[in-house]
């Protein structure tokens, strides 16, 4: 079930690993339970791997959407900037994330650092149920979900079987790639989400942004839209709506007044308005809803 993730400031995920001393971790994942029926846009180093149960989704990197359908899956590198979103009412996945080890552990920190380093030339890799030669790949993937989910005695070795086969897969996909960037993230725009994030509570001009990262108002907008695909001040208004709904997820004393104003909002009726218009109820609808679920 999906819970929430925890962004920090600067987009960056904080993975919760169960075992500090084993980072894996795999969640089954329905978006729907997420109510927004998404993953906001983010990054992590871990190395991630998604298989599709049911639904379809669309991840997007960069300029790029890619659709999975039920038995596909991805890749996706460290550090890859990415969101995920829903294309059916009912999408679940696994989402399979792996923390790169230090140098201590040496055969994992070898080759999974070698696969980290490659993500400008390969930041992610479509896994396709059509494609025959993914097939073993997403079998290997889907099991280790059933395997962590049940957690049986030993299961972690178990799924070590797995990963092994898994990095040598990727070893040899990655020394066959031409060596050419085909991602890139202007770490600007990462200031100017970062920004939005500290200060989401406060007034936020385009001067404030565009002045941060030394550009014109104009030049600040368009790039922004190049790599989020929506400008400054409706990602603002997004990360803000988040932030009302995650504090009425929690909170049944707070008046929606002081919600409101917790997150940045002029006004309490501005406040209804848009956040109606994004999750089709009121906030005082949502709050009793959530609170009787």
């Amino acid at each position: 079930m999906y819970k929430g993730i925890i962004i920090e400031d600067n987009g960056e995920e904080r993975i919760q690993y169960p075992d500090e001393y084993w980072r894996h971790i795999v969640l089954k994942t329905r978006l729907d339970q997420a109510f927004m029926e998404q993953i906001p846009i983010h990054w992590h180093s871990a190395l991630q791997f998604v298989f599709v149960l049911r639904g379809k989704l669309t991840i997007r990197i960069s300029d790029k959407n890619i659709v999975l359908n039920t038995g596909d899956g991805i890749f996706i590198n460290s550090n890859v900037v990415h969101e995920i979103q829903g294309l059916e009412h009912i999408s679940e996945f696994y989402c399979w994330n792996i923390e790169i080890p230090n140098i201590s552990s040496y055969m994992e920190y070898k080759y999974l650092s070698y696969i980290s380093q490659q993500a400008e030339m390969v930041p992610y890799i479509y896994l396709s149920h059509k494609n025959l030669s993914h097939h073993a790949l997403l079998a290997c993937i889907e099991s280790v979900g059933t395997i962590y989910q049940k957690q049986e005695a030993y299961f972690q070795l178990d799924i070590m079987t797995y990963f092994y086969k898994i990095v040598k897969w990727l070893m040899q996909y990655m020394k066959q790639q031409p060596t050419e960037l085909t991602y890139h993230f202007d770490y600007r725009v990462k200031q100017m989400m970062s920004y939005i994030h500290k200060h989401f509570q406060d007034k936020i001009t385009l001067g404030h942004l565009s002045q941060n990262i030394y550009l014109s108002e104009a030049e600040a907008i368009r790039l922004f839209k190049k790599y989020v695909k929506q400008t400054p001040f409706e990602y603002l208004l997004r990360y803000r709506l988040e932030q009302s709904k995650s504090i009425l997820d929690k909170d049944r004393l707070s008046t929606i007044t002081e919600i409101a104003m917790a997150c940045g909002f002029s006004t309490t009726s501005y406040f209804i308005k848009v956040f109606k218009a994004r999750y089709g109820m009121t906030p005082k609808q949502y709050q009793k809803y959530h609170h009787t679920n």
